[in-house]
């Protein structure tokens, strides 16, 4: 079994990365593939870059270089979901576009062609990674998580967005891309992401300051689940 770990950006896939043994690492275009050790497990650890194609491409490479058996989209979110704060966990049960609109011909918003309207986690993974998060103590929520290429930091954007997914409950830059590929290539996924912001006028300043608590949280989590599986 190999497991696969996504994350953006490099301080999102550090804590893992260091904590890798015997580390390879390939470079595809933009994305790099660290694969390896952890604690034992073999590990495939994509840092793909930030947005949604870049994500796309990384998350290709990985599938198709190293293989994974499943992969978990890990980092941090910006939580727009009642009771969220800095530091907590979001956890998928769905993803979807909050920036795609194809409405004209019939299709949901956020929805593409050939594709459907959310893609779905897969749920194991999901009750794991709940189940794991209540016991370390964090304040968790599951839902549906929207990507666009946009950084969400306007009260206004927020509004948009809860109106087309009212039950939205994290936005970010790559998740539903991620989720994508892993749906083409028939691949199980799920996101495990913590709050590093509030996705309003704010969101700027407490991003760059929350961070690297959100890519401990989030980095956390994920070890322990790679203990479990």
């Amino acid at each position: 079994m190999k497991i696969g770990i996504v994350g953006a950006m490099a301080q999102e896939v550090e804590i893992l990365k260091n904590l890798m043994a015997d580390r390879t690492e390939t470079r595809v275009a933009s994305a790099v593939i660290f694969e390896g050790k952890i604690n034992g497990k073999d590990v495939a650890l994509l840092q793909s870059g930030i947005g949604k194609v870049a994500a796309a491409i990384g998350t290709t490479a990985l599938l198709q270089l190293a293989k994974p058996d499943f992969v978990i989209n890990t980092g941090s979110a910006g939580g727009v979901a009642k009771g969220l704060k800095v530091g907590d966990i979001v956890i998928s049960d769905e993803t979807r576009y909050h920036d795609a609109d194809v409405t004209a011909f019939g299709y949901e918003k956020g929805q593409l062609p050939a594709n459907p309207a959310a893609f779905l986690s897969d749920k194991k993974l999901a009750d794991l990674a709940q189940e794991i998060a209540e016991k370390q103590g964090q304040s968790v929520k599951r839902g549906l998580i929207c990507s666009g290429d946009s950084f969400i930091n306007s009260e206004d954007k927020i509004t948009q967005i809860k109106a087309d997914f009212p039950n939205v409950t994290g936005v970010e830059m790559e998740a539903a891309a991620i989720a994508q590929v892993c749906y083409a290539f028939n691949v199980p996924f799920v996101v495990v992401r913590a709050i590093s912001d509030g996705g309003d006028g704010k969101a700027s300043i407490s991003f760059e300051e929350f961070l690297p608590l959100a890519a401990k949280q989030s980095s956390a989590l994920v070890l322990e689940m790679i203990d479990r599986l």
